[in-house]
């Protein structure tokens, strides 16, 4: 019985000992290649990391170096040459600034319109009546001083409506606080971090990211409000422009352990 035995499994190895030999070199290959990527699974898995949030504000308050004046001149009449007559106010009203020092550069004309004027009777229905036309000159200077004269000078030449003295920072200045503001915003989110972090008992161990906000604002000082305040047409109107505040705000993401 021990000879059968030994024959047969010796007959079995002849008949398929090479297709088992592939097969089971096949499978423990592939064994292989699932434990190594196991393994390198393991140790490429993210680790859990903890973190706080804080939001950051950095503040600062400067005098503001530009100022914007909107000036709209406006011309009716019954015929269509009101649009020549709007025009040549215009140049008036242009030639007017730059006789107070002011370059062509710092002067920008906008919204050009002209339009039917429409009246409505009973006996004739709707009729035009007239035309209007209008255009809009954009002042936009670094000689903030001479806000109050422009306003003045505008008026008595020709221009009707004085929109509002916009005071606020030039790209050229926002640039140069864009320094100061964030390091002031990065400590206080640094500062309250902190804080959190040793009432919490765990240690500050990096910055994971920060997203900064940009933000100056300035607000509008309004012509006709001026102009209440002057006691004689010889006296140039006060224009005192307030500071302006250049403020970041960011939001840091900071690992903690």
């Amino acid at each position: 019985m021990k000879q059968k035995s030994i024959n047969c499994v010796y007959l079995v190895y002849n008949t398929k000992g090479v297709l088992l030999m592939k097969k089971l070199f096949y499978a423990t290959a592939i064994l292989l290649v699932l434990i190594m990527s196991v393994g390198c699974a393991s140790q490429t898995s993210p680790v859990n990391v903890h973190t706080i949030n804080a939001t950051g504000t950095g503040k600062i308050t400067v005098k503001p170096d530009t100022a914007e004046i909107r000036l709209s001149i406006i011309s009716e009449g019954k015929d269509k040459s009101v649009q020549e007559t709007n025009a040549t106010k215009v140049q008036e009203v242009i030639d007017a600034l730059l006789g107070i020092g002011l370059t062509k550069d710092e002067l920008e004309t906008q919204n050009l319109s002209f339009n039917p004027i429409y009246k409505w009777t009973e006996k004739n229905g709707q009729q035009v009546v007239g035309y209007r036309a209008e255009n809009t000159l954009i002042v936009k200077t670094k000689s903030i001083e001479k806000a109050g004269s422009i306003a003045d000078t505008a008026v008595k030449n020709g221009v009707e409506m004085v929109g509002n003295l916009n005071f606020t920072l030039s790209d050229e200045g926002k640039e140069a606080l864009l320094g100061q503001a964030m390091e002031k915003a990065v400590l206080d989110a640094k500062n309250q971090v902190e804080l959190a972090a040793k009432a919490a008992e765990v240690e500050i161990i990096g910055v994971q990211n920060i997203n900064i906000i940009k933000e100056s604002q300035s607000p509008p000082i309004y012509y006709n409000q001026l102009r209440a305040a002057k006691s004689e047409d010889s006296v140039e109107t006060p224009v005192l422009p307030e500071d302006t505040e250049y403020t970041i705000t960011i939001q840091a993401t900071f690992e903690i352990k």
